[in-house]
């Protein structure tokens, strides 16, 4: 399947036309000549479950590209469907659309008031289909009859989790950043990724609480089992486990469990015991103040309490650049021109390091003595800066606080 971006044409007919029930009736048996079930369609246009089904019953009126789509699976044209019809528009218009640049990948999308262009090295339109497929195929489950809260939650959180996976793994050399922001956040958005049912719903807002539920699968999935080979668990728990493991915890601050991401903890001869939290953000304003004060308790007290952000941030244009929001480093010498945020960590210490997955990020210079660091990494191995510093700031924890 190609994506490329094209002008929507709504198709506007009201659901008591003759006509359109004629229209209606003739896409169904086209399908049915052709020997296709509703889920096969679906499954060839990447689209959520019982959109097929919810377009020939006219439930849902579709606009032109979708059903000119429909007919070039089927073998057909406009031309078949409706005398005097001419043209053809053989793809689907997308929120995120992608479109081969030589060796790259352009992927396009609406940003505020620009059609935004992502240029993605080393990419193929294949690549992109399998990212997007594997969040759409996730994201069908949703479809089933009586899904939970909690179910919608995991089938949404795994989802994501696993496209963002899925994505780092066909570009290794890809700034993880962008694949977030960029790629899979806007295929998150794009309505025809959901099931038809949920077409309605603000796919912008269900992201705020999706994407930071993602984030934290993403970092158990892709470091979970390296810090387990050293007896430290990456947790993301319930209420009730996380109350049972505040309960030893005295850091002079109430720590509320619901703000509370991802816990570390470790096996001892008295049960499970809590030794950190690492504070799991797609940017590093989101949720800012909750998470700071906690932040400075749990290292005033000698916990760890590290930052692990993709750090997105970018500027609405027609070629946007995720630049991040920790700005210029400072090595010591001449003008002082870090942000007030990298302040916040190098000199101030409110988190006891800071993880950016931004290639954009600068990290702390090696030279330059801050209290804590930030470092830039990426997914290509678990066994790297952030997976160190957990294994030694273990061994510290246990020789100060006898955990």
């Amino acid at each position: 399947m190609r994506w490329a971006s094209m002008q929507r044409i709504s198709l506007t007919m009201t659901s008591n036309s003759d006509y359109l029930s004629r229209l209606l009736q003739r896409l169904s048996a086209f399908r049915g000549d052709a020997g296709l079930t509703p889920a096969e369609v679906e499954q060839r246009l990447i689209l959520g479950p019982g959109w097929i089904t919810a377009i020939e019953a006219g439930t849902i009126h579709p606009s032109l590209d979708v059903i000119a789509s429909m007919l070039s699976v089927y073998g057909r044209s406009l031309s078949d469907l409706a005398e005097g019809a001419t043209g053809s528009v053989p793809h689907i218009n997308r929120s995120i659309s992608a479109q081969a640049a030589g060796n790259d990948l352009d992927i396009q999308f609406a940003y505020a008031a620009h059609d935004a262009v992502y240029r993605l090295l080393n990419a193929t339109t294949d690549q992109f289909t399998e990212v997007v497929l594997s969040l759409r195929n996730g994201l069908a489950q949703l479809s089933s009859q009586n899904v939970s809260d909690e179910q919608e939650k995991a089938i949404k959180t795994e989802s994501v989790a696993s496209a963002f996976l899925k994505a780092v793994e066909q570009w290794p050399g890809a700034n993880p950043s962008d694949l977030w922001w960029f790629v899979v956040y806007r295929a998150y958005c794009d309505q025809y990724n959901h099931p038809s049912e949920h077409s309605r719903l603000d796919f912008t807002q269900s992201w705020k609480r999706t994407g930071g539920w993602a984030l934290e699968r993403i970092l158990e999935r892709h470091y979970g089992p390296a810090l387990a080979a050293h007896g430290i668990n990456l947790v993301i728990a319930d209420g009730e486990r996380k109350v049972r493991l505040l309960r030893s915890v005295n850091v002079g601050h109430r720590l509320e469990a619901d703000k509370m991401d991802v816990l570390l903890t470790v096996g001892t001869g008295a049960g499970e015991q809590l030794i950190g939290v690492v504070h799991v953000k797609a940017s590093f304003a989101e949720r800012r103040t909750d998470d700071v004060p906690m932040s400075q308790a749990l290292v005033a007290a000698g916990y760890i309490s590290p930052l692990w952000t993709m750090d997105c941030k970018s500027t609405p244009s027609s070629r946007p650049t995720n630049r991040g929001e920790l700005g210029a480093v400072f090595d010591g010498r001449g003008s002082d021109q870090r942000s007030a945020k990298r302040k916040d960590i190098e000199d101030d210490g409110f988190f006891s390091a800071c993880f950016s997955y931004n290639k954009n990020t600068a990290p702390t210079p090696e030279g330059y003595q801050a209290r804590a660091r930030v470092h830039v990494c990426d997914f290509s191995t678990p066994d790297d800066a952030f997976t160190d510093f957990i294994v030694t700031e273990r061994q510290r924890v246990k020789a100060t606080l006898g955990i």
